[in-house]
């Protein structure tokens, strides 16, 4: 078992992605997502980050309630270690919210979130769960798509307090503030369900914040990268968002959907001895 998975390409840029409950990978092999970024057009390196405790990145993997600060210290160390020129934060749904809040406090440069689950008051509490319930023209239409919702409400419920209890009350991260009002910012691409309820009041939400673009789904999913996947379009989806932001970045790129066709070793770090 493994929290970081290193691909060290000796690249000028660098891609993390955070992931909470294996939501970003869309059903795939845990760090195999990879794959699907081999048209970009550039060389890239690799982080994979998981969250052991599944406690959203706010417990360390020892169980201590330094979640925030350790995770931060250590995405800079290998950010710093990589020593890329770009660097670039991707997760979905809580993976989407520790890309924008640890992309932010790390000086990242361009984050992408899947339905990135923030701030979490979008989803926990009552009224977006009564919300959630009360979608009968997603039941009707789009039954799989309603029941998906209602379990993602009822889990980031639990999840919450379950977070707040362990934690003797501290409150939960503050990834909409610190993200709208940081100065640097790193830009930000969310993509989510046009029809999933939360998900749209979230986009809503960030709209404003200058240097954000919204990438709205035709679907009521809150997995977008499931989504995604199961259409074909997930490779095509990556890379039409990063390709633009590379460019902009001033990364050469060869054209679209070359891979590169070197083959990388992974380096990995082993989770730490639980008590």
């Amino acid at each position: 078992s493994e929290y970081f998975r290193i691909y060290d390409n000796g690249a000028d840029v660098t891609i993390f992605f955070f992931f909470f409950m294996d939501v970003l990978f869309a059903g795939e092999p845990r760090f195999e997502f990879r794959k699907q970024l081999d048209g970009i057009g550039h060389n890239a390196n690799f982080v994979f980050i998981r969250e052991l405790r599944r406690s959203a990145y706010h417990n360390s993997p020892s169980g201590a309630p330094d979640g925030l600060e350790y995770y931060t210290h250590k995405v800079t160390e290998l950010k710093d270690q990589l020593g890329a020129r770009v660097n670039i934060g991707m997760g979905a749904s809580g993976g989407g919210s520790a890309a924008f809040y640890f992309g932010t406090r790390c000086g990242f440069d361009h984050v992408i979130g899947f339905s990135p689950a923030f701030p979490e008051t979008v989803w926990t509490g009552w009224g977006p769960q009564l919300r959630a319930l009360a979608d009968f023209g997603l039941l009707f239409t789009r039954p799989l798509d309603y029941i998906e919702v209602v379990l993602v409400a009822l889990a980031a419920n639990v999840i919450k307090h379950t977070i707040v209890r362990a934690n003797q009350n501290t409150p939960m991260w503050d990834v909409y503030p610190r993200y709208r009002d940081a100065n640097p910012r790193p830009s930000g691409t969310i993509i989510y369900g046009a029809r999933c309820r939360p998900d749209a009041a979230q986009a809503e939400l960030c709209k404003s914040i200058p240097g954000v673009k919204l990438v709205p789904l035709r679907t009521g999913r809150h997995n977008g990268p499931g989504y995604l996947k199961e259409r074909g379009e997930l490779a095509t989806t990556l890379s039409n968002e990063i390709r633009p932001v590379l460019r902009r970045l001033g990364v050469p790129l060869t054209p679209a959907n070359t891979a590169t066709g070197r083959t990388v070793e992974p380096r990995s770090e082993p989770v730490p001895a639980i008590e």
